[in-house]
């Protein structure tokens, strides 16, 4: 039980940076994703018929090649870094080190914000490729449309009477962990972008370190 929970607990923290960066960088160049790659096809859509939001459609475009390196860079990891517990570890540096990245290009002038907005892309590619590569790191963080479907059933469950099992029940707290999680994700990355700006990310990063410390080989009993 306190394993399901520690992988509950990561998956918790990785939909708020989720939810975080992907507010953050949404709201700050008028229209991007950096992790919710399928948005972008949405906005490329508008921008074809000439909405305001489909403006960054270059930007918008690039954000999938470069979230499928990010995704590649971690099955590389999990290929020549052995056992699983720390290819796991550094591909949540490797990500934090990108969130550092995208801040430092801010606090320090030193480039555009659409470099800062890539960096987060490839880093989302590699918290989203990590977590299915090694499932106890914790259920899939990215997966929101389905997580609040498995809210819907569970709260329709509950208003007929029916009697969850101890699996189903399992289900239903690990979406609404996620789904709060990457609610508490978006207010906080807004919060963070009006106030201090891309110089926020500073915080997913500094979290990802934390998970990382913490799911280190020498903190974990298991290994592959």
């Amino acid at each position: 039980m306190p394993k399901q929970f520690r992988g509950k607990g990561n998956s918790l923290v990785l939909a708020f940076i989720s939810g975080f960066a992907d507010a953050l960088f949404f709201i700050h160049l008028g229209g991007l994703f950096v992790g919710l790659v399928t948005g972008n096809v949405i906005l490329i859509g508008l921008g074809l018929v000439g909405h305001a939001k489909g403006g960054l459609r270059g930007l918008q475009i690039m954000t999938f090649p470069l979230f499928m390196l990010g995704a590649g860079l971690a099955a590389i990891m999990v290929a020549w870094i052995k056992p699983l517990e720390r290819a796991t570890f550094w591909a949540l540096i490797l990500a934090a080190c990108a969130f550092t990245v995208s801040a430092g290009l801010t606090i320090s002038k030193a480039g555009p914000d659409t470099a800062c907005a890539l960096f987060a892309v490839v880093a989302m590619g590699m918290l989203t490729a990590i977590e299915r590569l090694d499932p106890r790191l914790g259920p899939p963080f990215s997966l929101m449309t389905g997580n609040i479907a498995g809210l819907a059933v569970a709260a329709a469950r509950r208003v007929i009477g029916y009697r969850e099992s101890a699996k189903e029940w399992g289900q239903s707290l690990t979406a609404i962990i996620l789904v709060v999680g990457f609610v508490a994700g978006c207010g906080a990355g807004a919060f963070a972008q009006t106030t201090v700006g891309v110089a926020g990310m500073l915080l997913p990063a500094a979290l990802l370190f934390l998970i990382a410390v913490f799911y280190s080989p020498e903190t974990t009993s298991t290994s592959a």
